[in-house]
């Protein structure tokens, strides 16, 4: 809002001078401003931010509540080197109930081998035994029929 004419009492003068009279014109129009500015105060339309305000403050507790229900989650709160961790504890109880489930498997399978082999060997066993019984029935019938003809 300066003013870039010269009055003919301002072209007398020297260039300090006239810029001095130049800013004494800018600071008086800005007094005249701020006077004209500072009587119309309540005239400027001012916006009542109260509603919007109430508004962001209602979502700020809903977004704190939401927050904190998200904060009490486990997971949220598991860092990676957590996670490793409980995966590795996981891994580790599953792989030991998978052990003794193989022990106890073996253990068993075990047991019922070893029944079966007594098993085989009582009818091996068995077997020879079937076996000498005959041989002796046949020796015994060859003697018996060798001595009744030695005998009569």
């Amino acid at each position: 809002m300066h003013k870039n004419l010269i009055t003919p009492e301002q072209a007398d003068l020297d260039p300090a001078a006239r810029a001095f009279e130049a800013l004494r014109d800018e600071v008086a129009e800005l007094r005249h401003a701020i006077s004209h500015l500072t009587q119309h105060v309540e005239t400027i339309p001012t916006q009542d931010y109260r509603k919007t305000l109430a508004e962001i403050l209602r979502a700020q507790e809903n977004m704190s509540a939401e927050i904190k229900d998200l904060k009490s989650h486990p997971a949220i709160s598991l860092t990676p080197e957590e996670f490793l961790k409980q995966l590795e504890e996981t891994k580790d109880r599953s792989l030991q109930k998978e052990r003794k489930s193989l022990n106890t498997m073996e253990d068993t399978l075990r047991a019922n081998s070893n029944t079966i082999g007594h098993w085989i060997e009582q009818a091996r066993a068995a077997n020879i035994q079937n076996w000498r019984l005959v041989q002796m029935w046949g020796l015994g019938f060859t003697l018996g029929g060798a001595l009744i003809f030695v005998w009569k």
